[in-house]
């Protein structure tokens, strides 16, 4: 029997390639005379270059290297015509579609948009359930209705009958189009192979090498290879101290078990096996007996307490970090320390491709280019990622997030140049998209000529540097709208239906449209290179072949679209894009489980060790259970735990140095270590040892961090020169100047402003615009009556197109409320007999330059100032939001009321108010909610009217202040400080929570105020 066994901690490559040329007997045109078949095409890869190595480049004709999962018949020795009766195999994108048709006409409450993405996938559950079903040569067909029998709920006869899809419906399909699926016809093949061998026989060598798969038609080929003159099973590492009925009966979970299998069902004994070996040894012996002891099945976990002698376990270490972004900088330090030595070849090798992504951006740091050929999925190839931000936009209606995710993809060019139409967006981000809360590109249009329309109507010097260059731009941001809107009308063509590669055939349309500009075509830029070759080749096929689906919304494709990249990954450069200047590094390598088998280095890295991940989540699909699994005959998904085992303990048992990371959480919660992590553990420990740590945790804590202790900053107390300081302010910033001089300096020196977020919630002071502009309209109409004052407030409503619509209709409401109420309340006062005119939305501004010698303006817009026929005044205050207290306006905090007042006595709002009295400051809470409107009056009502009332002493002690505060601030000398009266906080009124925010982060108040909390 031709099997042989090659050590775990031996050169398995080496040993295979140098039998192999050892075999040509000083013939070298022998080499190339036979077959080596191996599980994986990364394997194919490494044997050649191994091959390479060994012959040092010599001019070599090498025997045919073939992957089995890549087996068809152009890579067969057959003879006459066994492959060629066999039907074509479906095309994978045409089974899906077809069984995702049937899945909707078998159940019609699947039939919502919502759902499209979800059906499709679980067409492709469908699709592995036949596949699982075939290689393991069970008839679904069969089997499935015996598997449901006696104690079985009712629910599992309705998935049964729902399963008539793939038992009945699918086979009957397949018949009728004359065609297989794929793993039917891939195990046909198989067989007809290895039948092939078993009469014809083979006049070259074969070997199989490196197999731990028990599934049938694999090992019906082995058995053939292993029966042919030359042919050869050969396997890595084996443990012969297994008592046999142990072995005969091992735990899915266990590393050996898929072999165990495969040995039992080609009929192979552990005595039988040759071996292979050399003197060189990679790793010792004493680490490889330790790592399988520590792997022993349950049954013999009694073993732990024999030998119980201190152990060491050299060139193994433990790295236990906190989380995955403190595990991706250790391994890339560890990289990078490994690096130091001359031609240390070192990989990382996890499931995880998060941390696999995170890793070589860390290692970017050091401009080192690691070779991650484990691959990324397609829909995060940046093509993929835009047809999705096309979709995503048209159906949300380009919002300002969806609009502006699309015109920010690199890809996106709208006919200009990269840089122009970079250019053109951020004009539009700031100007408009970030001003403006409603969404579609004819309401994002309008805003963009409303905007025009304003600057024009502004004097140069008033507008900031950003509305300026708005402004020198402004047509070629609408034009960049203008455009979208083109390029969008293949997508927008109405709501109706069409079949889905129609839908595919108007994406791509719209894709090439928008990333064409005058040098380059959008077709070159996004099918190009691995990834746009399959995007390209996968978007064909769903034209082509997923015509079947003929009703699909525009939705309805978006979720498809996104479904059908499941599973799909890409071999591509990923490391290198936008890294042209850069190279892949020689000598780091980034490898999933499947690419590091049998893979030869001096230190690996085992990354991800959590439950979950490595070993991964069993799951038994949405179709059959585990009992079910067992009744019909297809492997249960432990099987899968036994093999990424097997790759654990293999990478253990053969790599000079590894490394075993595990992060203690995964997304801010905590993790399970992996099993054998524990394991480890809990047999050292019986040992009196521990696994040595590794330092680059430590190294990882210092990266980041300053040398020192942290040392708080101190307050602000910046000291412009007068030149720079502001000559004027408004009444409403007068609070800001004396709750916090430093937002006047940021604001009004600095000039900067904060960016509004985007559709960020500006509900409250759109409302308040709205309330503010209604009243005003109702109090410049001739005539008063309830009808107009509703009517005024709905146009101030109707007119806002930055309104969403849900959010208009409940506003209409509140409007009308707020109008009745002050109908109510304005009829009253008309009903008195001092009543006297209105004034509503005054402008009114007053120089300092005779009281405090300094010539400095205070400006300020009056909501409303009723002049009364007896002579006097009162002053009204809408708020539609937060309203100061009594108190706030009194203590000082609140002073827009009383400098109002003070304003009017020296004729800032007219000579004709100047000097008279004024009674009463009033606040009008105009909510529209559920709790009532309301009047708040500021003064207590005086029984004689005089001047020297409550009213004008207020005034007069906030007019006092003020200046002392214009004079204070003439002084270069005097700091605009951060919050340096905290006890003006009116806490009654915000909650303790100071109203003054934008500029905290930068004075970082955190830092150096202590009394943080209690502001």
């Amino acid at each position: 029997m031709n099997v042989i066994s090659i050590p775990f901690n031996m050169p398995f490559l080496e040993i295979l390639a140098k039998r192999w040329i050892d075999e040509a007997k000083d013939q070298p045109e022998m080499i190339r005379q036979g077959i080596i078949l191996v599980p994986n095409q990364r394997t194919v890869k490494a044997l050649i270059d191994t091959f390479l190595r060994i012959t040092k480049g010599k001019p070599t004709l090498l025997p045919r290297i073939m992957s089995i999962g890549a087996i068809d018949e152009s890579a067969l020795i057959l003879k006459g015509e066994h492959a060629f009766a066999l039907l074509p195999s479906v095309d994978p994108i045409l089974r899906i579609s077809v069984l995702t048709k049937l899945i909707m006409k078998k159940d019609q409450s699947l039939e919502y948009k919502e759902q499209a993405g979800e059906i499709w996938k679980l067409a492709c559950s469908l699709a592995e359930l036949m596949d699982e079903a075939e290689w393991a040569d069970c008839s679904l067909k069969d089997t499935l209705p015996k598997a449901v029998e006696g104690e079985y709920a009712q629910h599992w006869q309705n998935i049964l009958q729902f399963l008539s899809i793939v038992t009945e419906i699918w086979p009957q399909w397949l018949l009728d189009n004359q065609v297989m699926n794929p793993i039917a016809r891939k195990v046909a093949l198989l067989r007809i192979q290895a039948k092939y061998w078993q009469e014809f026989g083979a006049s070259v060598s074969v070997w199989a090498v490196g197999f731990i798969d028990a599934r049938p038609a694999v090992v019906e080929l082995l058995s053939s290879i292993m029966n042919l003159p030359n042919g050869k099973l050969i396997i890595t590492g084996i443990q012969e101290d297994l008592p046999e009925a142990i072995w005969k009966d091992l735990a899915l979970t266990h590393p050996y078990a898929e072999m165990a299998k495969m040995f039992i069902a080609l009929g192979i004994k552990r005595s039988d096996l040759q071996y292979w070996q050399e003197e060189t040894m990679f790793v010792p012996n004493e680490r490889v007996k330790a790592f399988q002891q520590i792997l022993l099945p349950a049954e013999l976990l009694d073993q732990w307490l024999i030998g119980q002698h201190s152990v060491m376990l050299p060139g193994c270490y433990l790295s236990e970090s906190t989380d995955q972004q403190q595990e991706a900088v250790s391994i890339a330090l560890m990289i990078r320390d490994a690096l130091e030595q001359p031609d240390k070849r070192m990989a990382l090798v996890t499931p995880d491709r998060n941390l696999a992504m995170r890793v070589a951006l860390e290692l970017g740091r050091w401009g080192i280019v690691a070779d991650d050929s484990a691959g990324e999925p397609l829909y995060k190839t940046p093509a993929a990622i835009l047809l999705s931000l096309v979709l995503r936009a048209c159906i949300e209606k380009f919002t300002p997030v969806s609009l502006l995710a699309l015109l920010k993809h690199p890809f996106v060019c709208c006919g200009y140049a990269h840089k122009t139409c970079r250019e053109y967006t951020r004009l539009l981000e700031i100007n408009i998209l970030r001003q403006f809360a409603a969404s579609g590109l004819e309401t994002i249009g309008y805003a963009t000529r409303q905007r025009i329309a304003e600057l024009k109507l502004t004097h140069p010097e008033h507008l900031g540097e950003q509305s300026l260059q708005f402004l020198s731009h402004a047509y070629e941001v609408l034009n960049l709208i203008h455009l979208l809107e083109k390029f969008m009308v293949p997508l927008q063509e109405g709501e109706y239906k069409r079949p889905l590669g129609q839908w595919a055939i108007a994406l791509v349309e719209v894709v090439e449209a928008l990333t064409s500009n005058s040098k380059q075509a959008g077709e070159d830029l996004l099918w190009t290179a691995e990834e746009g070759n399959i995007l390209a080749e996968h978007l064909r096929n769903l034209i082509a072949e997923a015509q079947i689906l003929t009703e699909i919304t525009l939705q309805e494709f978006e979720g498809i679209l996104n479904a059908s990249y499941t599973g799909m990954i890409v071999h591509t450069r990923r490391v290198l894009r936008g890294r042209k200047d850069k190279e892949l590094h020689p000598r780091v390598y980034i490898w999933g489980l499947i690419e590091a088998r049998l893979q030869v280095v001096d230190m690996v890295i085992l990354g991800g060790l959590s439950e979950g991940v490595w070993p991964p989540t069993i799951d038994s699909g949405p179709w059959i259970s585990r009992p079910m699994r067992s009744k019909i005959g297809i492997p249960l998904p432990d099987a899968e735990v036994g093999r990424s085992a097997y790759d654990f303990m293999l990478i253990c048992c053969s790599v000079p140095e590894i490394i075993l990371s595990v992060p203690l959480q995964r997304d801010n919660a905590p993790v399970v270590p992996s099993r054998w992590i524990t394991r480890l553990k809990a047999w050292l420990k019986g040992r009196q040892s521990v696994i040595a740590k590794h330092p680059a945790l430590e190294w990882a804590k210092l990266l980041d961090q300053p040398k020192g202790a942290a040392q708080p900053v101190l307050a602000p107390s910046p000291m412009p020169p007068l030149k720079w300081r502001p000559k004027t302010i408004s009444i409403t910033d007068v609070e800001y100047w004396l709750k916090d001089p430093y937002e006047i300096y940021a604001k009004r020196i600095l000039k900067l402003r904060k960016i509004v977020g985007l559709e960020e919630d500006r509900s409250a002071s759109i409302f308040g615009n709205v309330v503010h502009e209604g009243l005003k309209k109702a109090y410049q109409q001739i005539g008063w009556d309830k009808q107009i004052v509703k009517e005024c407030m709905v146009q101030a409503l109707e007119e806002r197109r930055d309104i969403i619509p849900s959010m208009r209709e409940w506003w209409r409401s509140k409007v009308i409320k707020i109008a009745q109420w002050v109908y109510q309340e304005e009829q009253a006062r008309r009903n008195q007999k001092n009543f006297g005119c209105v004034y509503s939305e005054i402008s009114g501004a007053y120089d300092f330059a005779e009281e405090a010698g300094i010539s400095f303006t205070l400006r300020g817009i009056a909501d409303r100032i009723d002049f009364n026929y007896d002579g006097t005044i009162e002053i009204f205050d809408y708020k539609t939001g937060q309203t100061p207290s009594i108190t706030s306006v009194k203590n000082g905090s609140a002073p827009q009321l009383p400098l109002e007042a003070a304003m009017i006595y020296r004729g800032a709002f007219g000579q004709n108010m100047a000097g008279k009295i004024i009674t009463q400051l009033y606040y009008w809470k105009l909510k529209g909610g559920l709790d009532n409107d309301e009047q708040v009056t500021i003064t207590k009502k005086s029984s004689e009217i005089t001047m020297e009332n409550e009213v004008y002493f207020l005034s007069q002690q906030y007019w006092e202040a003020l200046i002392r505060l214009i004079k204070r601030y003439n002084d270069p000398e005097q700091p605009y400080l951060s919050r340096p009266r905290p006890y003006l906080f009116d806490k009654s009124a915000s909650g303790g929570i100071p109203r003054f925010g934008d500029y905290t982060h930068l004075a970082r108040v955190l830092e150096w105020s202590s009394m943080a909390g209690d502001e």
